[in-house]
């Protein structure tokens, strides 16, 4: 091939790959549309309104609720102290948070703000649980206290199988008693029982939260516990104190017991292989 041609053929090339450029550039510029997933529309194959296909939501997100709360309180330990204590409730049958933030906040009768008090915890799908801040030095008594779900992205929820079922743990033989304190100070009071892992999957943890009511069936003392190391069909014995006086007269008790499921490291290795919240 001689020297004209061989020019000829590099110029043919260059005006050609200019052409292909200028043809894709024109076309992302005024013909491509890329997956949007942030333009509150259903567009470029996507299953719902920003959701499914080529995002990366799934569209089932869209309809986790987000969690409720039920009531909120202070109960006075003594001067300067409270047990802070809510209930929320998690209205969605499949999801469920293996952490969600929250924050109780008192204010004082200026509606300033005195306290916030910032903890975590997680929840199951269709599960109403205690939420509880113990022993909180707080100072000026509080006329008002709220509960702060913190906000979650949708992303943060975990789906459960379709026939989900909260797993088997109760507590039996429940006791309630006060205790004369060593150096004759008004009596203290202890709840203790017995835990029972009657589901299929060993637990490393399980919490245990307990609120007492008196005659009127008002809240007068709230506390939490941990059990650790619950294989399935074992049981574990535990017990929360009370070191300030009640007020008013305990009549009844409520104990709730619970496990992170969405926690993989809270199954424990059975024959060497670690159990995971996805069975579930």
């Amino acid at each position: 091939m001689d020297y004209r041609r061989k020019k000829q053929l590099i110029i043919v090339s260059i005006l050609a790959l200019v052409l292909v450029l200028l043809l894709t550039g024109a076309y992302f510029k005024w013909f491509y549309q890329g997956a949007t997933c942030f333009d509150n529309k259903q567009n470029q194959k996507e299953e719902g309104v920003d959701c499914g296909g080529p995002c990366e939501m799934s569209c089932e997100f869209l309809t986790v609720k987000k969690l409720e709360t039920q009531w909120v309180k202070a109960i006075l330990l003594k001067d300067g102290f409270y047990d802070l204590a809510a209930k929320v409730e998690n209205l969605n049958p499949n999801f469920g948070l293996a952490q969600f933030r929250y924050a109780f906040e008192l204010f004082d009768a200026a509606d300033q703000l005195i306290v916030r008090k910032e903890g975590d915890s997680f929840i199951l799908p269709n599960q109403s649980k205690y939420i509880i801040e113990a022993n909180v030095a707080v100072g000026a008594a509080p006329v008002k206290t709220e509960l702060v779900i913190l906000d979650s992205v949708k992303t943060d929820w975990q789906r459960l199988n379709d026939n989900f079922e909260t797993p088997d743990i109760y507590v039996h033989d429940k006791q309630f008693k006060y205790l004369e304190n060593q150096a004759g100070q008004p009596a203290s009071a202890q709840v203790s029982g017995i835990i029972k892992n009657n589901s299929d999957f060993d637990f490393d943890k399980i919490v245990v939260s307990v609120a007492l009511f008196d005659t009127n069936k008002e809240m007068i003392g709230v506390n939490k516990t941990q059990a650790h190391t619950i294989p399935a069909s074992e049981e574990r014995y535990f017990s929360v104190l009370w070191f300030s006086p009640l007020v008013g007269e305990v009549k009844s008790v409520d104990v709730l017991a619970d496990t992170n499921l969405f926690s993989d490291s809270n199954f424990m290795k059975r024959f060497g292989a670690p159990e995971k919240f996805q069975e579930y």
